[in-house]
């Protein structure tokens, strides 16, 4: 496939892309140094906030742009993976960018990238640092992709770093203990600049190599956390993630109180405890696509709603920890509508239900689409006989959500009322 041309559309230039390296990941910042060294887009010409972890980098994310967007600023923030449209990793002032933009950043990095060759996301990270620096953004926010020590975003010195939670992700990459993925999480830290870690109980090595390396902690106060709009007590955590950071840059981003407030009152985040009415029924989002997501999911549906059935709409990639997400939900969830994915990575269907009929007692069904599981399971919440509330939850993966949100786009869905309560 050639190189597409500036008036090629965004949709050319993304499939050229998939193809345009070998490996789908491929861990380091040699490669995709040099070319943005022949950019000339490092070091950045704003401020750069990067935020790690392993849950709650979105939304933290999203809580820094609502806030620094109030006080005035122009906010770029990177994000990934996108539910929708590819377009959503890239926003400023929480507007998605045009097709047209995006294109104008991905041909300056094809003008710089030979020799090298660079994975899907290394590319549309440099990408993302163009279209910012085009725009003439006063702050970057760019969430991590995978791990730290060696993501692109990592390429960046940053001004400030967050570090959400800490659990047992990717352990193919990261390692296959808590101590391992932490060393390489907090390697997005610098010396002398503040590293937020908003993980209650950090492992002892990331405080150790964070203080030997004279970066600048900070731990989050869990008996003074903040409200966002957004429900769970893990939302609490990370809304003070991210007021910590903004009362560490003071100096450089003068934020007010009131911005403060605003923005945290403001915040909506695609696919986190996201709820909506379709076809009249009440149904959570959350993408939920490891166990401790999965636990602060079943911690927000019992402090939220501890009156209602949950019906769940469920599918998964095969390299996650099926068996955990579904025992950390299994205290909420009365049924489960497995439902197959046509992606590479997606777990086989038959192997999916088996994995949770062997540590769940609650009835199991599988549907060979999302939108199967999602009728039957819409059938038997309209025709349950007693009055007990039902709730739907749509959970596993981004590509289970995203394809429930076309659903709900091609039906009747809004915003449930509930999506700003506390």
């Amino acid at each position: 496939m050639s190189v597409p041309s500036p008036s090629d559309s965004l949709a050319d230039w993304l499939a050229w892309l998939e193809h345009l390296h070998p490996s789908e990941i491929d861990m380091g910042l040699e490669r995709v140094g040099r070319v943005a060294d022949r950019l000339s887009i490092r070091p950045a010409t704003m401020p750069v906030i990067l935020v790690g972890g392993t849950n709650g980098k979105g939304s933290t994310v999203a809580l820094l742009s609502d806030i620094y967007h109030h006080a005035g600023y122009k906010v770029g923030a990177y994000t990934s993976p996108h539910i929708d449209v590819f377009n959503e990793r890239m926003c400023i002032n929480s507007k998605m960018l045009e097709d047209k933009q995006i294109v104008q950043a991905l041909h300056t990095i094809e003008a710089a990238r030979e020799p090298e060759s660079l994975t899907y996301f290394e590319y549309t990270t440099l990408a993302a640092m163009v279209a910012f620096e085009q725009a003439d953004c006063d702050v970057a926010l760019l969430e991590v992709g995978l791990g730290g020590r060696l993501d692109a975003t990592n390429l960046w010195d940053c001004d400030c770093a967050i570090l959400t939670s800490i659990a047992l992700d990717h352990q193919d990459y990261l390692g296959d203990t808590i101590e391992l993925i932490a060393a390489e999480k907090v390697a997005i830290g610098r010396p002398g600049k503040p590293l937020i870690i908003g993980e209650p109980n950090p492992p002892m090595n990331l405080l150790e190599i964070a203080n030997a390396q004279n970066m600048g902690v900070i731990r989050i106060d869990n008996d003074n956390l903040p409200q966002p709009a957004l429900a769970g007590m893990h939302q609490r955590r990370n809304a003070a993630c991210a007021l910590e950071a903004v009362q560490a840059l003071q100096s450089k981003l003068p934020v007010e109180s009131a911005s403060i407030k605003a923005g945290l009152a403001s915040v909506h985040v695609r696919g986190r405890f996201e709820r909506m009415q379709i076809e009249n029924q009440l149904v959570v989002l959350d993408v939920a696509h490891n166990p401790a997501a999965a636990e602060t999911v079943c911690d927000a549906l019992q402090g939220h709603y501890p009156d209602y059935r949950v019906l769940a709409v469920f599918s998964a990639l095969k390299d996650k920890d099926i068996v955990g997400i579904v025992q950390a939900l299994a205290p909420v969830v009365s049924s489960w509508y497995c439902a197959g994915l046509a992606v590479p990575r997606a777990s086989v269907l038959s192997h999916l239900v088996n994995q949770i009929e062997q540590c769940q007692n609650a009835p199991v069904r599988g549907y060979d689409s999302v939108e199967l599981a999602w009728q039957a399971a819409h059938d038997e919440a309209k025709n349950t006989a007693d009055d007990q509330p039902t709730l739907i939850l749509i959970a596993g993966s981004f590509y289970t959500l995203a394809h429930m949100r076309d659903l709900a786009a091609a039906g009747n869905a809004t915003l449930a009322s509930a999506n700003n309560d506390s």
